[in-house]
C-alpha cells in the first residue's frame, strides 16, 4: 500500500501522524524531513502525500503571504503523490486533492484580501490565477466564466468607485477599465459594468475640463476640449447599451444628459434629462 518503502521509513511516516495527532506540527515536520533523506519514500505517493499534508499545515502561518516556500512545499508534494508510479488508491488521491483544494481557496480569500484591504491590485490578481491554477487540477472540467465576472467585477466596481472619489489617481481609473472590460467581454450584457465603464471615462473628460483655469494658453485649452470630447464619446456607447437594455435605468439615462450636455448637444440632453423625470417618478 506505501509502494516501496522501507520498514524503518514506514516507522518514520508513522511517526509523522503520531506528531501530527498530538498536534506537534514541529515534530512532524522533524519527522517527514527524516524519512526523505530516503530515496525511497521520495518515490512512494504515500511519502509525498504526508510531505503535503505536514507543510500545509505549515503553511497555515503564512496565511496572507503570496510568496510562502511551506505552501509550495505543499502544493508540489501533492500534486508529485497523484503522479507517482505506480499510482496512488484513490483514497490517497482524495486526501492529495483536498490539500490542493484548500490551497486553492486560500489564494481565493488572499485575492479578495489584496483587493480591499491592501489596494495591491497585482498581487491580488496572481492570488486570483494561483487560485484557478490549482482548482483546474482537481477539477479540470469547471467553468470559471460565473468567477471570472465575480472577481473582475469587484475589481472593476471597486477601482471605479475610488477613481470617482479622487478623480486625480488616474491608476485606478485604468485598472478599473481594464477589469470591466474583461467583464464585458465575458458577459456583453453586463449592465453593472457598462454604467461603471461608462462614467470612468465621464469623469476622465470632466477632470480635463476641471484642469483648465484662466492662465491656461489658447492652443492648450483646444488640445484639452478635444481630448475630454473624446473621452465623453467613449462614455456614449457604454451608457447606450444600458439604455437599449434598461430603458429605465436612471444612472444610464441621468449619465447620458450629461455626456450630451458636455458634448453641446442640447436637443439630445434636453431628452434624456426628460426620460430621466419620467423613470424616477415610475413613468
Amino acid at each position: 500500500m506505501l509502494g516501496s518503502v522501507s520498514i524503518g521509513q514506514i516507522e518514520k511516516l508513522d511517526r509523522v501522524q503520531q506528531c501530527m495527532q498530538a498536534k506537534d506540527i514541529v515534530c512532524a515536520k522533524q519527522a517527514v524531513d527524516s524519512a526523505f533523506l530516503d530515496p525511497k519514500t521520495r518515490q512512494a505517493y504515500a511519502g509525498w502525500y504526508y510531505r503535503a499534508f505536514v507543510y500545509y499545515e505549515l503553511s497555515k502561518k503564512d496565511k496572507y503571504n503570496i510568496i510562502s516556500s511551506n505552501r509550495d512545499t505543499s502544493i508540489y508534494s501533492a500534486i508529485r503523490s497523484n503522479n507517482s508510479k505506480p499510482a496512488p488508491e484513490q483514497a490517497w488521491k482524495d486526501g492529495n486533492n483536498n490539500v490542493i483544494k484548500k490551497h486553492s481557496e486560500t489564494y481565493y480569500n488572499m485575492c479578495i484580501k489584496y483587493l480591499y484591504d491592501s489596494l495591491k491590485y497585482e498581487k491580488s490578481s496572481a492570488a486570483y490565477l494561483k487560485y484557478k491554477t490549482l482548482y483546474a487540477l482537481i477539477d479540470s472540467s469547471f467553468n470559471f466564466k460565473a468567477k471570472d465576472i465575480e472577481y473582475y467585477s469587484a475589481v472593476g466596481s471597486h477601482y471605479a468607485d475610488l477613481f470617482n472619489a479622487n478623480t486625480s489617481k488616474t491608476e485606478y481609473s485604468e485598472v478599473g477599465k481594464v477589469a470591466l472590460m474583461k467583464v464585458l467581454d465575458l458577459d456583453p450584457k453586463n449592465i453593472s459594468a457598462s454604467v461603471n465603464l461608462g462614467i470612468i471615462y465621464y469623469n476622465q473628460g470632466v477632470n480635463l475640463i476641471n484642469s483648465m483655469d484662466l492662465d491656461t494658453p489658447l492652443d492648450k485649452l483646444e488640445i484639452i476640449q478635444d481630448n475630454s470630447a473624446k473621452l465623453f464619446k467613449q462614455s456614449l456607447p457604454f451608457m447606450n447599451r444600458v439604455y437599449e437594455l434598461d430603458p429605465k435605468n436612471v444612472k444610464a439615462l441621468e449619465s447620458l444628459s450629461r455626456i450630451y450636455h458636455a458634448l453641446n448637444d442640447t436637443q439630445k440632453a434636453e431628452e434624456f434629462n426628460s426620460k430621466l423625470e419620467k423613470a424616477k417618478q415610475g413613468n
